[in-house]
């Protein structure tokens, strides 16, 4: 019975590790790591272009507030005026705070891999998690096949799991 139950257990763990490139967990806690800042990124970029239509909110506002010459919405139409420049500014700042943190957040991430000891794993990691590039673009800039680059980036986790694990980041 034991038997069975350590055969089931580790087909299940081999099924779950089949589809992550047999990653250690490590590398995976690395990899999770390089993405944090990716993710943060994308979530900067919806923040901006949340700003650029507040933007096009306030241009609207104001095109009608200037438009209602004698009207009798004037006053509402001067208080959404307000209202949505006040939430643009809001917005801005937020933006802009955003943006700086991530700037901070690259250059450590640049930082720590530039402690790895191969500079073609450290190109591969730039490549994808700060630079954000897809695979293939990966693949050309380093000039290695569509399958080394997938063994390298796995080596390039272990690496960079190794270098985290110093710094006591994961």
């Amino acid at each position: 019975m034991t038997w069975l139950f350590a055969n089931i257990h580790f087909l299940t763990f081999y099924k779950l590790r089949k589809g992550k490139e047999n990653m250690t967990d490590e590398c995976y806690k690395a990899k999770q790591w390089l993405r944090r800042a990716h993710k943060f990124a994308l979530k900067v970029e919806a923040d901006a272009r949340m700003l650029e239509i507040l933007a096009g909110r306030v241009n609207s506002a104001v095109a009608k507030y200037e438009s209602d010459g004698a009207s009798v919405d004037r006053e509402a139409a001067r208080k959404r005026k307000e209202d949505d420049l006040l939430s643009y500014s809001d917005q801005r700042a937020l933006v802009e705070k955003e943006q700086l943190q991530l700037i901070k957040e690259m250059t450590k991430s640049r930082q720590i891999i530039k402690q790895m000891r191969d500079p073609v794993l450290e190109s591969i990691a730039i490549n994808r998690y700060v630079d954000r590039l897809g695979w293939d673009d990966v693949v050309k800039l380093n000039h290695y096949s569509r399958a080394q680059v997938f063994r390298l980036h796995l080596k390039m986790l272990e690496e960079l799991a190794k270098v985290l694990q110093t710094k006591k980041l994961i």
